[in-house]
């Protein structure tokens, strides 16, 4: 009896492994035909250009106005009695992937100048450090003390390629978005369970306790023993279940856990993934930790990690970098997440790909400009004052939303739309994932039965032909038979 099962679960998973095979060629198919369609900008490196100033100088920011862009920077005054706005920002063409200087009429307002001069008049360490871009206004941050939060700023109006001077008392409209897109919950008594080891149970899906030496996490609830998946040693040995602070947070298969042993002076960050049983440290939550789309994931400065459990970390000595905004591109494919670190000015660039489920090699550079054909202008950092400063230029399918591409509007897929096919595809990408877990992974089999399902009710065009008829491969979300189902508990 016990071959006769293990033959049919074989003949099962080489079922689904020959479905997936199928689900993943009608994909890529179906991918090159959506391309075709609605047309396709891929990332890839343009050329390096060069931006030339008149005064050595350390550059520090840039962004695009129109079709020209501000470049800012920082220059040693001397002996200079008053810096003049030269001194601190040029405007620049950009065309055929050159820059050309133009003229200072673009920022050249009178009371603006007049501001300028006074900023600088009375304090005396005011350094340039950034452009920013909230809603329709262009802030031009200066940092006046020695916190990086000791900040004026001048806001100007920005209506596609003029500038409009406003004021100089907005300070506080120039802020950060939330950092962390859920809310932390603190762990309270009610949830702590009694024994011989006790511990606090996480909306009954993960449990956790800091005491007898070490901080547990345990995948049942068992206070008989204190073995659990994942343990570290704590300062203090004999801190009891309430003597820690414990926070939480649940995202789908997901729990964030951020733990304050007692009498230590930092929180502790863990992931949890409920599917995969499976624990594991996280400091990098702490900085910043924002959702990636339709919920398949966390992204945050050194890496992603999706529900799937599948995820990378990014080797870069980057820190305190401060989520500040995400850039959509119009085929809802591709999302850019920007982070920026207050005190040095970086910026870390990290570009997701629904469908793929993947981020790009992240780019770190010290100032960027997006223009509307997509293209992405940046440098690095580089402490020494120059006149030539190198700019690397990328393709990047982040156009503007009015940028038009060549598209087939005769075409079935042209009808449907791209973002609703490009939303398909990322679900029968999931599809493929889980088709690549093994056993361990809980629920396996009712997840595809769910997916699987979910998808074809919710996309009833996958029967066309012309969407390669991703429906037919439904038959690898069939239910397995009860007899199978016993045996593989």
């Amino acid at each position: 009896m016990e071959q006769l099962e293990t033959g049919t679960y074989e003949i099962l998973r080489n079922r689904l492994t020959t479905s997936g095979s199928d689900l993943r060629l009608r994909l890529e198919k179906l991918n090159a035909e959506r391309k075709a369609v609605f047309g396709a900008i891929d990332t890839k490196l343009i050329g390096t250009g060069r931006i030339t100033t008149e005064n050595n100088c350390v550059p520090w920011d840039m962004v695009p106005v129109g079709g020209n862009f501000l470049f800012g920077y920082n220059v040693l005054i001397g002996l200079k009695a008053e810096p003049e706005v030269a001194d601190v920002f040029g405007v620049y063409d950009y065309t055929n992937h050159e820059f050309w200087s133009l003229g200072l009429e673009l920022i050249s307002a009178p009371q603006f100048v007049e501001e300028f001069r006074n900023l600088y008049r009375y304090y005396k360490n005011t350094q340039f450090v950034k452009f920013a871009v909230l809603g329709a206004h262009l802030f031009m941050v200066f940092r006046v003390g020695k916190s990086a939060s000791d900040i004026k700023t001048f806001k100007w109006l920005l209506q596609g390629d003029t500038l409009t001077y406003l004021d100089n008392r907005s300070d506080h409209e120039y802020t950060f978005p939330a950092q962390h897109e859920f809310t932390w919950k603190r762990a309270t008594r009610d949830m702590q369970r009694a024994g011989k080891y006790p511990h606090i149970s996480i909306e009954d899906k993960v449990f956790v306790e800091t005491i007898h030496g070490d901080l547990t996490i345990k995948v049942e609830n068992n206070t008989e023993t204190g073995q659990g998946i994942y343990s570290e040693p704590v300062a203090d040995k004999d801190q009891t279940l309430d003597d820690s602070e414990i926070y939480y947070a649940v995202v789908g298969n997901l729990v964030l856990l951020k733990i304050r042993p007692y009498k230590e002076p930092d929180y502790r960050h863990f992931l949890f993934n409920e599917k995969l049983k499976t624990a594991q440290r996280l400091d990098a939550l702490a900085e910043a930790c924002v959702l990636l789309p339709d919920g398949q994931g966390l992204i945050f400065p050194h890496g992603f990690y999706l529900q799937t459990g599948a995820g990378k970390l990014f080797e870069n000595s980057l820190r305190h970098m401060l989520f500040e905004k995400r850039i959509t591109s119009p085929n809802g494919e591709d999302f850019l997440y920007v982070f920026y670190n207050k005190d040095n000015g970086a910026y870390l660039l990290l570009s997701y790909n629904l469908i793929a489920q993947r981020v790009n090699n992240p780019i770190s550079c010290h100032g960027y400009a997006l223009f509307a054909n997509g293209e992405l202008c940046y440098f690095r950092a580089d402490d020494e004052a120059k006149k030539h400063h190198a700019v690397q230029i990328w393709q990047t399918p982040y156009v503007a939303p009015d940028f038009q591409l060549p598209v087939t509007s005769d075409s079935y897929l042209y009808k449907l739309g791209n973002k609703e096919i490009v939303r398909a595809m990322a679900e029968a990408q999931e599809i493929l994932t889980l088709l690549s877990k093994d056993d361990s992974y809980a629920g396996l089999y009712l997840d595809l039965i769910r997916l699987t399902t979910t998808l074809t009710d919710t996309y009833h065009w996958l029967r066309e032909p012309a969407a390669q008829a991703l429906s037919r491969c439904r038959r690898f979300g069939r239910r397995p038979t009860r007899r199978w189902r016993s045996s593989r508990k």
